[in-house]
């Protein structure tokens, strides 16, 4: 049925919940099918910054964090899974991972944790689900 599922994460209870589907759902086939989780780090840009910020270190730093919990979901489920990373406009990069890896599904939330983001810039799932090469399962 599936031969390789790509999982968004992002830190949000969202994206928690779809790694778990994924991982109920392999569990459920009963084969050996691999996740690929990918957490990206959006473009930050600025113009002017009144105060010193390391965006970097900061965007590091989360990455780290989302996808450690990630590992903790993954590592006692018994699946097989690679944790990635990327940078740069998600739903682009989410579409074009799952072609590269030759992944048949994509699972993911619905929303994220940046509903202003999501507002301003538009929905991910939404980019996602238009311009996928294959089937996107969004849970709520």
């Amino acid at each position: 049925m599936y031969k390789h599922i790509l999982i968004p994460v992002d830190g949000s209870q969202q994206a928690s919940k779809a790694l778990d589907h994924a991982i109920g759902l392999v569990k459920a086939i009963g084969q050996d099918i691999p996740l690929s989780v990918i957490h990206i780090t959006g473009r930050v840009a600025m113009n002017e910054a009144f105060v010193y910020v390391d965006v970097g270190e900061m965007l590091e730093k989360e990455e780290n964090e989302v996808l450690s919990a990630a590992a903790g979901q993954l590592k006692t489920s018994g699946v097989a899974y690679t944790l990635l990373k990327a940078d740069g406009d998600p739903a682009t990069l989410i579409c074009r991972t799952a072609k590269e890896r030759d992944c048949d599904l994509i699972i993911m939330g619905s929303r994220g944790i940046g509903l202003v983001s999501e507002i301003l810039l538009g929905s991910v799932s939404h980019g996602v689900s238009q311009h996928s090469h294959c089937p996107v399962l969004l849970l709520k």
